[in-house]
């Protein structure tokens, strides 16, 4: 699978509204524009030799591209941008379109089975991958913010690290999300590499019920919440 190293933005650009809000169109969910950063002309990349003028760079360098949304005509998107007629498994676990800068991957759209992720205020969670094995992942999302909020686990943490607008993710009602259907057992091997009682010091949710039941219960509070 081919994976983007392009850098990826939050979910607003200019001023304090995401993409969508803004009305900004994006192809294939990313744009280029000068990165903020540092200005200090000893850490910007050098112009290119030879004669002709020499564009002046912008904030922190040059123009980059980057993305906001989650890039869909890449082939880690095919999954949900393509029909089954055209080669399509939409039942399968997405696949990793990239990693986030706390070490953890992140995925396309779909979960195990083409289930929806449930996942925290980050927008990550517990569960199998596409390879099987059972961590902590991201997922990308079609509404804001798009891929993550914060670093997670969320712990019920992410409106203390949110300035101005909170794109924090509903989440599922619990310090730590799983994937409904992920194996208790493989769960906590995962975590005792760090710490076995790790899972018994915050709440969960109940991850041992089925995908749908999940999805309706959390509707329903979603509702009840309005």
């Amino acid at each position: 699978a081919v994976v983007s190293t392009q850098s990826t933005g939050g979910p607003n650009d200019a001023g304090d509204v995401s993409i969508d809000e803004a009305g900004i169109q994006l192809t294939c969910g990313g744009h280029v524009t000068p990165p903020l950063g540092n200005t200090k002309s000893s850490n910007r990349p050098k112009p290119p030799p030879g004669p002709g003028p020499k564009p002046e760079p912008g904030p922190g360098g040059p123009p980059l591209y980057h993305f906001h949304k989650s890039p869909e005509c890449l082939i880690p998107f095919l999954n949900a941008s393509i029909g089954a007629e055209h080669g399509a498994k939409p039942f399968i676990h997405g696949k990793v379109m990239g990693w986030a800068m706390d070490g953890f991957k992140i995925f396309s759209y779909q979960d195990v089975g083409g289930a929806t992720p449930i996942v925290d205020e980050c927008g990550g969670h517990f569960g199998p991958t596409d390879t099987g094995e059972i961590e902590y992942h991201y997922h990308s999302r079609a509404i804001v913010p798009y891929h993550l909020a914060c670093q997670g686990p969320s712990l019920s943490n992410c409106n203390n690290t949110q300035h101005g607008t909170n794109y924090c993710h509903p989440g599922c009602g619990a310090d730590v999300c799983v994937q409904p259907g992920t194996d208790e057992g493989a769960l906590r091997e995962y975590l005792d590499q760090w710490d076995p009682t790790w899972l018994d010091k915050y709440t969960t949710n109940n991850y041992k019920e089925s995908n749908f039941k999940a999805i309706k219960r959390l509707f329903k509070e979603l509702i009840e919440a309005l």
